[in-house]
């Protein structure tokens, strides 16, 4: 049996809330070894924080993205600073920068990500990056305060894949990779090395293409590592073990 991991999942969302118990504990009997559960605000920091007590499988990540950060509530990075005390917290994250509207306010984006990053590197923990049509930037924001990361999600130009390779930053590396305008994420991948390569869903927003339309969950997670084993050329056992030491590495994580 594989040992799959899945470090990117919103299991705490309103699309779970039917069966989450029910699919979670059939996810880890079909051998998902761990989920990082990630926070997007404040109040779902909190309820990933509370899954990561319900199941021992399950961690957290806690932070504000980049489109929660134009209405955080006073004390944000207190809250914040305080879920991330809780020993079943991993990491900083999602956090980061999102251009893709034009009406994006890039500089309110910008502060909620530099306050996070700073209190990452307070904490001596790792970061979980929101990264859309921003690389550029999040790149400057990374030399400046550098900590260790993850894109997650990724599906940039392979170009930023390996810029993000070359500082050590992990890519997530999700069910985009299964679909036919995968292009640039498999150059990606060809092009880095095995040891910054993370398996992740987003769950529930995007499953595999066998899939598409569908909930996505942390079973699509053996479709990813078919794809990585075909562009990496090595088996899926292997992938899949890469994978779960990279994110037990980064995330410090022992089971």
């Amino acid at each position: 049996m594989l040992r799959i991991t899945d470090v990117h999942a919103h299991y705490d969302e309103k699309a779970f809330d039917c069966d989450r118990s029910d699919i979670l504990t059939r996810l880890h009997a079909d051998g998902v070894s761990f989920i990082v559960n990630s926070g997007s605000d404040v109040p779902s920091s909190q309820r990933s924080v509370n899954l990561a007590h319900e199941y021992d499988f399950v961690y957290a990540s806690v932070g504000v993205f980049p489109l929660s950060a134009y209405d955080v509530p006073d004390g944000w990075i207190d809250s914040i600073r305080s879920f991330a005390s809780d020993e079943r917290v991993v990491a900083i994250g999602e956090i980061g920068l999102d251009y893709h509207e034009a009406d994006a306010d890039r500089e309110a984006q910008k502060r909620v990500f530099r306050a996070q990053l700073d209190l990452a590197r307070d904490l001596g923990l790792p970061v979980v990056i929101h990264d859309r049509e921003a690389d550029e930037d999040v790149l400057e924001e990374l030399d400046k305060r550098p900590v260790k990361a993850m894109i997650h999600r990724f599906f940039s130009r392979s170009e930023y894949g390996k810029a993000f390779a070359e500082r050590g930053i992990g890519l997530g590396i999700g069910p985009a990779i299964t679909y036919p305008d995968a292009g640039e994420l498999i150059k990606t991948v060809e092009a880095i090395d095995s040891s910054l390569i993370l398996l992740e869903t987003d769950a529930p927003f995007l499953p595999s293409a066998s899939r598409a339309g569908m909930r996505a969950d942390s079973s699509d997670i053996i479709d990813v590592i078919s794809a990585i084993s075909r562009i990496k050329r090595i088996s899926e056992e292997d992938v899949a073990e890469i994978a779960y030491r990279n994110a037990a590495a980064l995330f410090g994580i022992r089971r």
